[in-house]
């Protein structure tokens, strides 16, 4: 019986084993066919077919880039490019004219490598004296009819004679508009519009292809507004700026009231308050200068009070205020950089490093005075004048000016040296502006070599002053120097003292170059 249940025993444990032996060997069939549809030549065949479709596409876009940098060479060759610096090269097309098209594209293409980094210097004083030279000599009377007019000159002044032939040769258009002295003036990106502040009160904007007033921003100021003597002296304009775009107009007045204005519905009609963005009043002084950092809605303010605000006007929000001076600040002017750099009543020069929280301060000297303009003329150079009739020379490397000229315009009757009240340097250049109350517009090469070997200094463009007939309390220079815009008055942009007689209160449009924008339009 023991012996019957043993075997039974083992046929069970035989029968068990063959069950799973049987098991296993369906599941490796399983796992042979799943092999074999794993290892199947259809994915092989879609894997080829994604790399060459992986391929083919990297090939067209090696394709499509060759091809768009063709197109932008050919273009570049041809002109037709319509970026902004297409207007900066049109200048240069004259002395490109017998070069090759592959060194005429290649010093186009390193231009615009220059110009991005902000190194790029364009001669342009050369071309602008010949102008002006040319335009003397076309104006120049014979020796007996310049007798004549001397004898029988006993009112109007030599330089008052001379703007009005300039002004009847049509070298020279006078926009009327403002009632009492203009004190400001600022031009769009485009150079198409402006706009010009007074001591009326009134903000005009201009049409400078048709050199027409197109509207007003602020209205002039009216008796029957009030009889309060101070009413009509707080609301006097000290400064205005544009945005690069066109869009905001940006006005500083001697209440210390900031007024942002949106210029685009300006066009057609009169301008209403509504129109008026956001009002600041942060600034405890005059608004002495506004600027805005180039090609954004970044805006500066410097006053009185000694601080400098600047403010996004994107979102329409101050930002921060900057406090340095230890007086009043009187001019500021900001270029590419978040820097920007101000003059003010104690004397020195600053720049401001807002990514830093810090800034560098520039002094002249114990002999120096105070400064009431500065224009920029690279990131790291810029030109500022004096009090004492003094024009310098700065690099932001360099504690003290490179170099200074003195007596910029000359002295009056009396030996006092004129003070020069305006300054504008055009853009990445070598060319550079200056006004006061002697009766010219002068003119000065800017040299910002590496070294003193290459030249550091400023001269004067001989036989190159433009005849203007009283104060030239600003100066906007349009690009490539081909006009300039000056805001003249009888009077000084912050006082009433040593006014000019039979000096108009004009907007002043000057031609630089033999063709400006609006010569064409002129009447």
């Amino acid at each position: 019986h023991t012996m019957a249940k043993q075997t039974e025993r083992k046929h069970t444990t035989m029968e068990r084993r063959s069950q799973n032996d049987s098991t296993k060997k369906r599941g490796r069939r399983g796992l042979d066919l799943a092999d074999e549809v794993i290892d199947s030549g259809e994915e092989s065949s879609v894997n080829e077919m994604e790399a060459e479709d992986s391929s083919s596409e990297e090939e067209d876009f090696a394709a499509k880039k060759v091809r768009l940098a063709r197109e932008y060479l050919n273009r570049i060759e041809a002109g037709d490019e319509d970026d902004d610096s297409s207007e900066n090269e049109e200048d240069d097309d004259d002395d490109m004219e017998d070069d090759d098209p592959s060194s005429r594209v290649a010093r186009r293409l390193r231009d615009r490598r220059l110009e991005k980094s902000g190194t790029l210097e364009r001669l342009l004083a050369d071309k602008v004296s010949a102008n002006i030279k040319n335009i003397k000599e076309s104006l120049q009377k014979p020796a007996s009819e310049a007798d004549g007019a001397a004898v029988a000159l006993d009112g109007p002044s030599e330089a008052e004679t001379q703007s009005k032939d300039w002004v009847n040769a049509g070298h020279v258009r006078m926009l009327r508009g403002h009632d009492l002295t203009p004190t400001c003036v600022a031009m769009t990106g485009d150079c198409t519009r402006a706009v010009s502040g007074s001591k009326d009160h009134s903000v005009l904007l201009w049409n400078l292809e048709t050199s027409q007033k197109l509207s007003v921003i602020c209205p002039h100021w009216k008796k029957d507004q009030g009889n309060d003597a101070s009413a009509r002296t707080q609301g006097h304009v000290l400064s205005v700026a544009c945005s690069d775009d066109g869009r905001y107009t940006a006005v500083g007045s001697r209440d210390a009231t900031l007024r942002i204005f949106d210029t685009r519905v300006a066009n057609n009609g009169k301008f209403s308050s509504s129109n008026m963005v956001k009002e600041f009043r942060g600034h405890k002084g005059p608004i002495t200068a506004l600027c805005f950092q180039f090609r954004t809605s970044q805006l500066f303010s410097a006053s009185e009070d000694r601080c400098i605000r600047s403010y996004n006007l994107d979102e329409m929000v101050q930002l921060e205020t900057l406090y340095g001076h230890q007086l009043g600040v009187t001019a500021m002017d900001c270029f590419k950089k978040e820097r920007p750099i101000s003059v003010g009543r104690d004397r020195t020069a600053r720049a401001w490093k807002l990514a830093e929280d810090t800034h560098m301060i520039y002094r002249g000297g114990s002999l120096i005075q105070p400064s009431d303009c500065v224009s920029i003329v690279k990131d790291d150079w810029f030109v500022t004048g004096h009090e004492d009739g003094q024009l310098s020379l700065w690099s932001t490397e360099k504690k003290k000016p490179v170099f200074s000229w003195q007596e910029a315009h000359g002295q009056t009757t009396e030996g006092i040296r004129r003070s020069v009240i305006s300054v504008a340097a055009s853009r990445l250049s070598d060319l550079a502006l200056s006004g006061s109350n002697d009766g010219n517009l002068r003119l000065w090469r800017i040299r910002t070599g590496a070294s003193k070997a290459e030249g550091r200094d400023i001269s004067d463009l001989e036989n190159a002053q433009i005849p203007i007939h009283g104060y030239i309390n600003s100066i906007a220079i349009a690009p490539q120097a081909k006009f300039a815009l000056l805001a003249v008055g009888n009077e000084h942009r912050m006082g009433r003292w040593n006014p000019v007689k039979r000096a108009k209160n004009r907007l002043a449009m000057v031609s630089l170059m033999p063709s400006t924008p609006s010569s064409s339009n002129a009447n």
